[in-house]
């Protein structure tokens, strides 16, 4: 098999967005700095998962007429239009996406760039987004919802190395809504050969611990990893520049001319080069 699908793969909330659920709760009604730090917060000291934490939370506050009882299935979607988003998101990657697979040598040996969310938000939430129309899959939290539409149980959790699940999903090509009610898919056999996407084919993009497991599986493997610095938690960003747990770090703005734009752009357009001087063994490849 000729691999010449490139993988951008990102965490979403404070490396594509300010947090997405902190957003929604502001949506609704709810002090999201006070729901983190005195509903989730306190869950997380005791064991909890982060991500069952926050979403134990909000089932809380959506029963006996709690402020988000009225917080149905539907409601998320339309409150997803309006999520603010970083700079150049999600623009970003459709130009990078049109100028590869827009050259022509590189269209002639059919490569291709993928994008992939795969975050410990609520998937309704950014599936519903204007990430919609250029992420080829997101995978996130989701609720399971009452006969109101409303949210009643975590029906599915991501955190931590729950992440890097989805990158062999992604390198073994069981990606889609067929594959969501196959959660043993991933473990298929497969020859490294048969596997469409390479880990060495992938960039990670994310900010924080809950990256950390994706971007040291990468690094190992020869993909590349950038890291999206916090400004509301400068921690995070160390982190992860003092673990050497990213190739570099930029600050969160997508937008044309900015760093992580340029630094993303030139990963996938030298992939890209790789890919097609692999798979035509002659001449120069097209530079940039």
């Amino acid at each position: 098999m000729a691999h010449t699908t490139i993988a951008i793969v990102a965490d979403c909330d404070d490396t594509l967005a300010p947090d997405t659920t902190g957003q929604l709760l502001k949506l609704c009604g709810v002090d999201s700095a006070d729901f983190f730090r005195n509903r989730a917060g306190p869950l997380v000291k005791d064991g909890w998962d982060p991500s069952l934490a926050y979403m134990h939370g909000m089932v809380e506050l959506a029963r006996n007429e709690g402020p988000l009882s009225a917080l149905t299935q539907e409601q998320i979607k339309e409150l997803a239009k309006r999520l603010s988003f970083y700079p150049g998101v999600p623009e970003c990657f459709r130009s990078i996406k049109r100028e590869v697979e827009g050259n022509p040598l590189f269209r002639a040996v059919g490569i291709r760039v993928e994008v992939y969310v795969i975050s410990g938000g609520i998937a309704e939430l950014l599936r519903a987004s204007i990430l919609a129309d250029t992420a080829h899959y997101v995978w996130g939290c989701d609720f399971a919802y009452d006969e109101r539409g409303v949210i009643t149980f975590p029906k599915n959790v991501i955190s931590f190395t729950d992440k890097t699940r989805f990158l062999y999903m992604i390198q073994k090509g069981k990606v889609g809504p067929a594959f969501d009610g196959q959660p043993y898919a991933v473990n298929d056999l497969m020859t490294e050969e048969e596997r469409p996407v390479p880990f060495s084919n992938m960039v990670y993009l994310g900010d924080g611990p809950s990256d950390v497991p994706c971007m040291s599986l990468l690094q190992s493997m020869g993909g590349f990893v950038i890291g999206v610095m916090s400004a509301a938690n400068p921690a995070k960003t160390w982190a992860l520049g003092y673990g050497r747990r990213t190739n570099l770090t930029v600050p969160p703005d997508f937008s044309k001319d900015s760093l992580a734009y340029q630094q993303l752009h030139e990963f996938v357009w030298v992939k890209a080069q790789e890919i097609a001087s692999r798979v035509n063994r002659t001449g120069p490849v097209p530079q940039h």
